[in-house]
């Protein structure tokens, strides 16, 4: 990649492609990642539409400081060095604000790799915006193709207030890469008020995350960050190579979203335990449209696994959830699992029936398409007897 372009994310299928080749049966997607070549995390840029931090940085400026000095809808470019801000004090309790407010001319930060490190100054925050929410650590709003890419995010205590690690509001088009997050989050919980998100992508449509690793540990190793990644409100959502892992709370999460792609995601132990700390591998609620998932690996660690320190965790590997309509193009290639319910182990897809929003139930009644291994399973229904004991090979499990 040249050093003088912006990271891009890689991708194995156009968006266009992804969808029509969804709607005519995902298994023809299956393998063509493979083809595309890998290479490692890109070099900071340089050239057009970038600007330097230290080109800009004056004695005494945090990084919000340097973000309001960038013009034109450039993109600011950080070597390696770590980078703060106190307080949540931009905008709507953000702790960084891009596109919006001071910093309108600046569409976007890029690292020179994990060494680039920000986050918000430990216990700098001083108020809340109710139920205990400090804010995001960093906001991008307002802007079209907006990028944030190769630096790492890290969390720290924020006087007993939970708060966001990324924001994507009112951004279309943007782009996540190359992305660490490190406890860059404080939740309590699988929903709110507890939900917190490690990137928040909100009425943002065409939003790629590619190539991320959200580790919901602090630097003591104790999970303290809730739902990894959440869309919410938007369309047409893209996600590669992303691993998510070790979790207080939570699962990545699809909320009235229009059109999911996502290919090779990992997920280990996004959730820690019992009821509001549990957490499926992928939650999908109020979605429709268009909905796969090619090669995703999820890993609850959790009451099925029969792994050494598991959680207690009750989580299912895929969750569907939708009180408007029935969803009937969901789709899931090759995927990999540890057990789930039932004495073999199978694949476990949970339909809630008791789910309600505004008095309505949910209305899913058509199964995903998944295929193993070239075999289109098939669906064993909870709580039938022996619904457990099917082979994993030929069937999943159908979670009521």
């Amino acid at each position: 990649m040249s050093s003088n372009s912006t990271p891009r994310p890689r991708r194995a299928v156009s968006r266009r492609q992804a969808l029509r080749l969804g709607l005519m049966g995902v298994p023809a997607l299956a393998g063509l990642a493979a083809l595309t070549p890998a290479w490692g995390a890109p070099q900071r840029p340089s050239g057009s539409g970038h600007v330097r931090y230290e080109d800009l940085h004056q004695l005494g400026d945090d990084l919000q400081m340097v973000a309001n000095r960038v013009t034109g809808n450039q993109i600011l470019t950080l070597p390696p060095g770590t980078f703060t801000v106190r307080d949540f004090r931009q905008g709507y309790f953000d702790g960084i604000r891009l596109g919006v407010g001071g910093a309108t001319g600046c569409r976007g930060i890029v690292g020179s790799g994990p060494s680039t490190v920000i986050f918000v100054e430990p216990d700098s925050s001083t108020r809340d915006r109710g139920d205990g929410f400090a804010g995001n650590q960093l906001a991008l709003g307002g802007v079209t193709g907006g990028v944030l890419s190769n630096f790492t995010l890290k969390g720290h205590s924020q006087n007993d207030r939970i708060y966001g690690g990324i924001v994507v509001n009112d951004s279309p088009g943007a782009e996540l890469s190359w992305l660490v997050l490190k406890g860059a989050s404080r939740g309590y919980a699988n929903h709110p008020p507890g939900e917190t998100f490690g990137i928040n992508v909100l009425n943002s449509p065409r939003v790629t995350i590619s190539d991320t690793e959200v580790d919901g540990r602090n630097d003591f190793g104790t999970p303290v960050g809730a739902s990894p990644i959440g869309w919410n409100n938007t369309t047409d959502a893209f996600l590669y190579r992303t691993y998510c892992h070790d979790g207080k709370a939570g699962m990545l999460t699809f909320y009235e979203v229009t059109n999911v792609y996502t290919e090779d995601y990992r997920c280990f132990a996004t959730a820690s335990g019992r009821d509001e700390l549990s957490g499926h591998g992928i939650n999908h609620e109020q979605s429709q449209g268009i909905i796969t998932h090619i090669r995703p690996s999820l890993f609850i660690h959790g009451a099925y696994s029969r792994a050494v320190g598991a959680t207690e965790s009750t989580g299912m590997h895929v969750n569907l959830a939708n009180t408007r309509v029935d969803v009937p193009h969901v789709f899931i290639v090759e995927p990999t699992w540890d057990p789930g319910p039932g004495s073999t182990g199978m694949f476990a897809v949970n339909i809630p029936d008791g789910y309600e929003v505004a008095g309505e139930r949910n209305k899913i009644t058509t199964p995903p398409r998944i295929t193993k291994n070239g075999v289109v399973l098939r669906r064993s229904d909870h709580p039938h007897r022996g619904f457990g004991d099917k082979d994993p090979e030929h069937f999943f499990s159908w979670i009521h």
